[in-house]
């Protein structure tokens, strides 16, 4: 049975003892997860202020939308360069809207910030039915919209003196171009209002979206 007498003797001992074990179970982990933790994608603003579908002739979407998107390179060890990289909008499985990106360094822990401005019409293929949801959206004033962001990311080069390859370094392995591409693919789901100047919903109520 423990007494005071013990706790004075083994007390330091067993205090120690616990220590190392955080230190060995939780610096591990923390470590793994630094290691593993990919770049973050959200969207931080974004305003919707024409969206309408017309039949007649054709089906066509015209549309006005703004937004702001957030790149966070969560990758503690090194810098990290996005590359050929695309924004696409979608409303169903209809895209309205893509534009190239200029390529993009980010350094250790740094945030890169991507300001998109799109307006026009384009012909879209929709059935009956998603006209109909088209039309029931259009009376709420919500649309559900997606936002993609593709592209490909290199986090970290290396010049080994060799003009001709480049190599690598990810996640503890050093690649060279011949075989390294990681696909950068991120999905951004909004439901966006519609403003008008009947709709007194600015900017500023909208609350940042997690891209996944």
């Amino acid at each position: 049975m423990w007494d005071k007498d013990n706790w004075r003797r083994f007390g330091p001992c067993l205090s120690i003892i616990v220590i190392v074990v955080c230190v060995c179970v939780f610096l591990p982990v923390g470590i793994i997860f630094l290691w593993t933790t990919p770049e973050r994608v959200a969207i931080v603003n974004a305003n919707l202020t024409r969206f309408e579908l017309a039949t007649t002739p054709t089906t066509s979407l015209f549309f006005n939308l703004s937004f702001t998107m957030r790149i966070d390179n969560s990758i503690w060890y090194g810098h990290a360069d996005y590359q050929d990289m695309e924004i696409a909008c979608y409303y169903n499985t209809n895209k309205f809207d893509s534009v190239k990106l200029r390529n993009l360094g980010l350094d250790i822990m740094k945030t890169g910030i991507v300001n998109h401005s799109t307006s026009g019409n384009v012909t879209v293929n929709m059935t009956s039915n998603e006209v109909d949801a088209f039309k029931r959206s259009n009376e709420t004033g919500y649309f559900d919209i997606e936002i993609w962001l593709r592209g490909t990311i290199f986090p970290l080069e290396y010049d080994f003196g060799n003009d001709t390859t480049h190599y690598y370094y990810y996640r503890g392995q050093i690649y060279d171009d011949r075989d390294f591409a990681l696909d950068l693919s991120y999905q951004c789901k909004l439901r966006l209002p519609l403003i008008t100047s009947q709709n007194s919903t600015t900017p500023d109520n909208f609350k940042p979206v997690k891209c996944n």
